[in-house]
């Protein structure tokens, strides 16, 4: 049985935070996928861009749709790893210092991957 303090829960809120923003950009993703409309999203547009003045909708749901999946899939898998990495002994071999900090220093690349291609969805579709 896990113990819970005060680590624990932010553990926890994060892996939660980091579930929800993968499932939301995996629905996204469905969503334009099944419609091939612009609609409303907080996620899949670049800062200030609204949907109406996109030059290629169509272009760019066919390069952001395989990214939006790409992020929710790794969101979730490294939510996963956090939750397996507090909640079991499965990696109790590892270091502490590991099993704590692997998800969030991989969650960073991720992060930053997303900007990167957002900033170049804003310059080649608005």
């Amino acid at each position: 049985m896990p113990q819970f303090s005060s680590s624990n829960l932010l553990v926890f809120l994060l892996a939660g935070m980091l579930i929800w923003v993968s499932v939301n950009m995996l629905l996204a993703a469905l969503r334009l996928n099944r419609s091939y409309e612009l609609g409303p999203s907080r996620f899949i547009y670049p800062a200030n861009c609204k949907p109406e003045l996109c030059q290629d909708p169509l272009g760019f749901i066919r390069f952001i749709s395989p990214r939006l999946v790409i992020f929710g899939l790794v969101g979730l898998l490294l939510a996963a790893l956090m939750l397996v990495c507090e909640l079991t002994q499965l990696l109790a071999s590892l270091p502490d210092w590991f099993t704590q900090g692997v998800s969030l220093f991989l969650f960073l690349p991720l992060f930053v991957w997303y900007v990167i291609f957002i900033n170049k969805a804003a310059k080649k579709f608005w």
